[in-house]
């Protein structure tokens, strides 16, 4: 093979393989970061409930999200790296190395020629490819941003992966997804009929004073007289009876009723005239005490 074939090939191989590397560390963020996703957002618990995959076992089930995840992050990688084969090496190294601008194109279009002026023109170009590397045409701080960000996105799914205090609820996932999107949401389309009789004006509930348990203020006509039934919020917060000391609390019995006394000194002695009289006397006094209370 010819020498400088050789050397253009052995360049060319070199970084294209780079490349290659800059395709790994893409694949390997973009799979940290949907994994993680997955993993905040509870895809598996998800999968494990629904009912088109109740027939699959659970241990399959858990190496879904990886795998989609992969799945993701190969194409994902692709798009970004889809023109790549596009890359025309020679024009690459020259437009890196303007010293072999022309030369390194007119030298390979003319491999195979055999003349004074050809084997003068490779002669040329190869010693100035002896300076060109496959580092050089990729920038070292790219592949060093990359795998800077494949370490923080392996290290950041590791730690969500393994603290579960990262990762959503499901209860909050539903809820929001039912508000978002309004699935789920039955009772929204179901219309309730009111059988309890409250009034229909009841925002202002136990608010300012404004209503009673149930809405608008009542009044309550007992024996001819308004009766306010709204029920007040209180100025202070409550307590707990048994924080309070129960030698304070105990019961005082009152001072017996006059007429229960029978011959107590308070008593006017009529009570235990009446208990003297018979049982005919009583009725009567109760019958004239009845028509006198009609006058």
């Amino acid at each position: 093979m010819d020498e400088l074939m050789e050397k253009i090939l052995k360049l060319q191989s070199d970084y294209f393989k780079r490349r290659q590397l800059l395709f790994i560390l893409d694949l390997i963020s973009i799979f940290a970061i949907f994994y993680a996703i997955f993993l905040i957002f509870q895809v598996e618990y998800f999968l494990e409930h629904s009912s088109s995959f109740s027939s699959i076992p659970v241990n399959l089930i858990r190496v879904i999200p990886p795998i989609f995840a992969f799945i993701i992050a190969i194409i994902g990688a692709l798009l970004l790296h889809r023109n790549d084969h596009k890359i025309k090496f020679n024009i690459l190294v020259e437009d890196k190395y303007p010293e072999l601008k022309e030369k390194l194109r007119t030298a390979y279009d003319n491999i195979s020629e055999k003349n004074v002026i050809v084997e003068s023109l490779k002669s040329l170009v190869l010693s100035g490819l002896t300076i060109v590397s496959a580092f050089s045409l990729i920038s070292a701080s790219v592949v060093i941003t990359k795998i800077i960000l494949v370490i923080i996105f392996i290290s950041g799914a590791t730690v969500i992966s393994l603290n579960p205090n990262y990762r959503v609820p499901p209860d909050t996932i539903a809820n929001n997804f039912k508000n978002l999107t309004g699935i789920g949401n039955e009772e929204t389309n179901i219309t309730f009929v009111d059988i309890t009789g409250r009034p229909e004006n009841s925002d202002a509930i136990g608010s300012n004073g404004s209503g009673d348990i149930f809405g608008k203020p009542k009044i309550a006509s007992i024996e001819g007289k308004n009766i306010d039934l709204t029920l007040y919020s209180g100025l202070d917060t409550g307590f707990d009876v048994r924080d309070t000391s129960q030698t304070s609390n105990q019961f005082i019995k009152s001072a017996a009723f006059p007429v229960d006394v029978i011959g107590s000194n308070v008593s006017d002695g009529g009570y235990s005239m009446l208990m003297t009289k018979t049982e005919t006397e009583k009725m009567l006094i109760n019958k004239y005490a009845v028509e006198r209370s009609k006058i």
